[in-house]
């Protein structure tokens, strides 16, 4: 079978067109078949030739984006000691399990956090095997903690590090027994808004804020789960309120979108980002 190419002069021009017409450098395979004016087949090679030459990054389904911020793969490796660690313990007992929260996120807070507790959902009925493993590791474990139940137990685990464990059926979005970036992102947003984190909503706005400004995100990915958690329209408010410091395609951004109980009264990303 002969594989359609294009040349050269031609994928040049189509990024120079793409860089004039695009309101924003992450878009959608609609916003290019706008700009480029060329049929669906023919913007579907340019697309994919220009991911090929790595000229454009493909950021989710049917999403690219112009500029080279770094797509994050989830790998025990880059863990921080203690997560790598925590890691470890729990992939070798064979307990099915995705770190999330601050053990993926950690390196985008804009506190210096020197301890956290470690965040971890495990397979429904294996909560106790989990924290047993924890424990034995040296980990304070913390099973479906209340924010009050939290703030007592950590105070109690004094210099050891703790870990919350909570059960889940849903493992959309993780790899390596790790969140992705994404699933992260909604896991804390749901952690602090329902009280249940140690991290107030200011530092998570700003979270998400270093996080969209730093890697690629797949913005598909991340609203599916999302819905998933019944947070959807929760995600989406904060992206609204993102559009005019961050690059989101517009596929992404409804501006009928209301805040629920739950994030009702959070501070804008303005004032957030000006303290």
């Amino acid at each position: 079978m002969t594989t359609t190419r294009l040349s050269t002069t031609r994928l040049e021009r189509a990024f120079k067109d793409l860089e004039k017409g695009l309101a924003t450098r992450t878009f959608t395979v609609s916003d290019a078949e706008r700009v480029l004016q060329l049929s669906k087949r023919t913007v579907s090679l340019i697309l994919k030739e220009l991911t090929d030459q790595r000229t454009l990054v493909r950021i989710g389904r049917g999403t690219y984006s112009l500029s080279a911020k770094p797509t994050v793969v989830a790998e025990p490796s880059t863990l921080p000691p203690a997560s790598r660690r925590l890691h470890k313990t729990l992939a070798t007992e064979g307990i099915q399990f995705a770190l999330s929260c601050l053990d993926v996120l950690g390196g985008f807070t804009h506190l210096a956090l020197r301890r956290y507790p470690h965040f971890s959902w495990v397979a429904r009925g294996s909560e106790d095997w989990a924290a047993s493993t924890a424990e034995a590791a040296g980990f304070v474990p913390i099973r479906e903690p209340t924010r009050s139940q939290l703030s007592m137990a950590l105070e109690l685990a004094g210099e050891r590090d703790s870990i919350i464990i909570r059960k889940s059926s849903i493992y959309y979005g993780t790899t390596n027994g790790l969140a992705t970036v994404e699933r992260a992102l909604v896991d804390l947003h749901f952690e602090v808004t329902r009280k249940r984190y140690p991290l107030d909503e200011a530092e998570l706005l700003r979270v998400f804020y270093y996080t969209l400004t730093s890697v690629s995100t797949d913005f598909p990915k991340m609203l599916r789960y999302a819905g998933l958690r019944k947070l959807r329209e929760e995600i989406m408010w904060i992206l609204w309120q993102f559009r005019n410091r961050i690059e989101i395609p517009k596929t992404y951004l409804d501006r009928t979108t209301r805040p629920t109980e739950f994030i009702d009264g959070f501070p804008t990303l303005d004032e957030v980002i000006s303290r």
